[in-house]
């Protein structure tokens, strides 16, 4: 039986690619006290095209809100670091591979988001 406690990384389908808005419209609360970060970054439709759209990378499922005071050590180094390793050892990933990177980043440092991903 799979725990409902954790999540797993998914995509939706966004027809805004104004990422910002579509966080925010979710979470009011959190706004001006989060940085909207993808958790499978917008990079990889550029770095792998055809592999996901721009649909589903700015989707509200990719999307994860990291506190301010955070940003500049969890989101711009540490998950900065894991995404880089990613892609050095996976030059051409599928999106399944992409999603799975995602879900252990959550499951790594997602209690730490606003809202928190467990």
């Amino acid at each position: 039986m799979m725990d409902d406690s954790v999540k797993k990384a998914e995509f939706g389908f966004s027809e805004s690619t104004d990422y910002k808005k579509t966080f925010f419209e979710a979470y009011p609360e959190l706004e001006g006290k989060v940085v909207v970060h993808h958790a499978v970054e917008q990079q990889v439709v550029t770095r792998y095209p055809g592999v996901v759209t721009e649909q589903e990378i700015h989707s509200l499922e990719n999307l994860r809100g990291i506190p301010n005071e955070s940003n500049s050590d969890l989101h711009l180094s540490k998950i900065r670091k894991e995404w880089n390793r990613f892609y050095k050892s996976n030059p051409k990933p599928v999106k399944e591979q992409l999603l799975k990177k995602a879900a252990e980043i959550d499951r790594q440092f997602g209690q730490l988001f606003n809202p928190p991903r467990r």
